[in-house]
């Protein structure tokens, strides 16, 4: 990918015109030409679009044309013979789309000069820029902002005053607001403009599948396929012949090679192509061009190789041909699976447990010729479900229940233990206890848990009635603040009375910060109006004991209600909602006598992430039923924060996965080649608050989670949940020889303002 062919020519003062030739260009090929002169350039050579130009004291303008085949010359004319003109032209063929344009202009003595600023796509692709200047100035390289290499400069014989015009052909910037500015090295006049090339679609299409051969002849091979995928849209289909491509792009899914060969083999391919013009790798298949009428030997000895709870595998005899074998299709319950193989086994997966199939398989030939269909029936293991976790024992706290239980067991192995909380799925976990928090105080709850196997099944659930224990603190007002050990609006243990009698910065919207520069919103990026600062949260009050003693020991609890840099809790329990927020002190705890009994006290906190978010988390769990395949969940989310951030975990067996937010469109995905094992102690942790993501292995491969960010190629930094509707889908690849469906579980947290 490249320059196919480039020129340079200057006019004289005594020309009116410039043209150019160069080596005929390709159907499909940019054809980019750059002009400098003292007067106003005009294109004389049609079908070519100005797409930048800056008209001051001088004159500089880029035009672009995709070739439809054979253009050999380009023609320009300024209008008046006067000063000269010169041009600057590249064939290429990595010039797809055009990203961004822009131009500036320093028509009065200047020392700098700056284009207008663009937005620069993701992508690939390459910056043409012209710049001329005219004045007394010291011809030296111009430093540009950002840097590129000069391409080609021409001075002199333009007017009667000194004059430099300067190419540039560069690598795309970085994605974001780019503004493109020089030092001119001197007062004088100049001209810029620049011109960004290249693709934001880099994605190739998925091979064409199942290609195949439907008719032979002595001389032609009709072949078919099924339609290829692309994250934009296929538009095309390529055809070769033993590497040769056979004309252009077709878009139907047949193919008729004629002129070939009798008894010659032939490697037939196809690849697809996109709009961005990015190619498949290509799909083959080897055919003999001869009539061939006689069909395979059915497959022989078609026996069930393996048999488990949700998968079974098939092997079975190669047949025979007079021709060529060219695979064998492969059937469950009388549907095709996919395009054929040339594999003499194969798996099914993702089938229910004890349920009956009948698998088959016929032999194809590189004429198309298909055998009669070898059929042999199994039924899937049926599952025992894993037995009720025993030793149930439920201890209550003020706000909390901490659960532990024994180990149940199961044929397949217990994969976790999910925990519920009057009937409602709230964590999973592979210990033997789990503690529920953000409970209110003196209730009744219902909580519960019951083992899931290796395969998903679920085993009963037991459940026990918990009561929270009341509180040690009585409440005075509403809201009641509690922060650690310390709680306000309320009487504590001890008789004292904590008035809050000023909020400032908790019920109020967190401060919008703007951003210094605009980044795209891929990995590591970040782009829009702003972001939102940390909050600042004071509480102001009295607090009122008994006694001298409960006074002083009050003023004492309450300069330690937070260690410094210690990363504490403040919880607001208001009349209808409970919300909360990580928090620090943000200076010391200010505490002023108001008589024998009684203080005034100040906590100003601070909170980096300003979140409000709700207690407890709303949770989902996806399994992917058959891979290559999909499943997706759906969340709804309350509050007023735009971008709410989730926990996201992931179990195998899976390859190459994608985790897509739906509504807006961004994908997290795998490294190519990355893949999780159907153990279920292996696991991926993306935390989408602090982008940080841990890889969960055995302890005797390593004890404590790992870091696991080098397992994601892709993790968009705006990638979060919303207010409202949330889909979150997991899709992927199967991981060779595992069984089992994959699985996803969402945590997250309604956030407010």
């Amino acid at each position: 990918m490249g320059v196919i062919s480039q020129a340079y020519t200057f006019a004289s003062s005594s020309s009116t015109t410039t043209s150019l030739t160069f080596p005929a260009a390709q159907a499909g090929h940019r054809i980019v030409v750059l002009a400098a002169a003292f007067n106003t350039p005009t294109m004389l050579t049609s079908g070519y679009v100005k797409h930048a130009a800056a008209d001051g004291y001088d004159h500089v303008h880029i035009y672009s044309k995709v070739a439809t085949g054979g253009e050999t010359r380009v023609e320009v004319s300024m209008g008046t013979a006067s000063d000269g003109m010169v041009l600057f032209l590249q064939v290429r063929d990595d010039c797809r789309e055009v990203l961004f344009a822009t131009s500036g202009d320093a028509s009065s003595a200047a020392t700098t000069i700056s284009c207008t600023p663009v937005n620069v796509p993701a992508g690939i692709g390459v910056v043409f820029g012209v710049f001329e200047r005219t004045g007394r100035l010291s011809v030296t390289p111009n430093w540009w902002e950002p840097t590129m290499a000069e391409n080609d400069v021409s001075q002199g014989g333009f007017s009667t005053l000194q004059n430099v015009a300067q190419f540039y052909v560069g690598v795309m910037p970085s994605p974001g607001m780019t503004t493109f500015r020089s030092n001119l090295n001197g007062a004088g006049y100049a001209q810029a403009a620049f011109v960004g090339f290249g693709v934001t679609d880099v994605v190739a299409p998925t091979p064409p599948p199942n290609l195949r051969a439907t008719t032979v002849t002595n001389t032609a091979v009709t072949i078919g396929w099924d339609a290829a995928s692309d994250d934009k849209g296929v538009t095309g289909y390529g055809l070769y012949v033993d590497g040769v491509k056979k004309g252009g792009d077709q878009s139907t899914l047949t193919y008729t090679f004629t002129g070939l060969t009798m008894g010659k083999t032939y490697a037939l391919s196809v690849d697809a192509r996109d709009a961005a013009g990015n190619r498949s790798p290509k799909s083959t298949i080897s055919v003999v061009a001869v009539t061939d009428t006689t069909p395979p030997t059915t497959p022989a000895n078609l026996r069930v190789a393996a048999l488990a709870h949700t998968s079974a595998t098939i092997a079975w005899d190669p047949s025979t041909d007079d021709v060529g074998l060219t695979g064998y299709g492969i059937y469950l319950d009388g549907v095709k699976k996919g395009g054929d193989q040339p594999d003499l086994e194969h798996t099914f997966t993702g089938l229910p447990r004890g349920s009956s199939h009948t698998a088959g398989v016929d032999a194809v030939d590189a004429s198309g010729n298909r055998s009669t269909l070898a059929a042999v029936d199994f039924v899937t293991l049926a599952d025992t479900l894993p037995s009720a976790p025993p030793g149930l024992t439920a201890t209550p706290g003020v706000d909390q229940i901490t659960l532990a239980w024994q180990a149940a067991t199961d044929d397949l192995g217990i994969a976790r233990y999910e925990v519920l909380l009057d009937g409602e799925v709230t964590a999973a976990t592979g210990t033997l206890g789990y503690v529920i928090e953000g409970l209110d105080p003196s209730t009744v709850y219902q909580v519960g848990v019951r083992a899931v196997d290796d395969g998903g099944g679920r085993g009963p659930l037991v459940e026990v009635e918990a009561f929270t224990l009341a509180a040690d603190w009585e409440p005075l007002a509403t809201p009641v603040y509690r922060l650690e050990g310390w709680t306000g609006n309320a009487r504590d243990r001890f008789g004292v009375d904590w008035v809050v009698q000023r909020e400032e910065g908790w019920s109020s919207s967190a401060q919008v910060l703007a951003l210094d520069a605009e980044s795209d919103s891929s990995d590591g990026g970040f782009s829009g109006p702003g972001t939102y600062g940390g909050r600042l949260i004071t509480l102001e009050g009295t607090a009122v004991a008994s006694s001298r003693r409960e006074m002083l020991a009050a003023q004492e609890r309450m300069t330690a209600v937070l260690y410094p840099h210690q990363l504490g809790t403040l919880r607001v329990q208001e009349d209808r909602s409970t919300r909360q927020a990580r928090v620090r002190l943000d200076g010391a705890v200010e505490i002023s006598d108001r008589g024998q009994l009684a203080f005034g006290w100040v906590v100003t906190l601070k909170a980096p992430d300003p979140r409000r978010t709700a207690v407890r988390p709303i949770y989902d769990e996806v399994a992917v039923p058959v891979l290559p395949g999909s499943a997706s969940s759906e969340i709804i989310l309350a509050g007023d924060y735009p971008w709410i951030p989730a926990r996201i975990r992931i179990w195998g067996p899976i390859k190459d996965f994608t985790i897509t937010h739906e509504q807006t469109g961004l994908t997290i995905k795998s490294k190519p080649g990355t893949s999780l094992p159907a153990d279920s102690r292996y696991s991926l942790d993306i935390d989408l608050a602090t982008r940080q993501v841990w890889a969960f292995v055995p302890p005797d491969v390593w004890p404590e989670p790992r870091p696991g960010r080098g397992m994601l190629g892709s993790f968009p930094a705006r990638f979060a949940l919303q207010t409202g509707a949330n889909t979150i889908t997991l899709a992927g690849q199967p991981v060779a020889g595992q069984t089992g469906s994959p699985r996803m579980v969402i945590q997250a947290w309604d956030a407010w303002k």
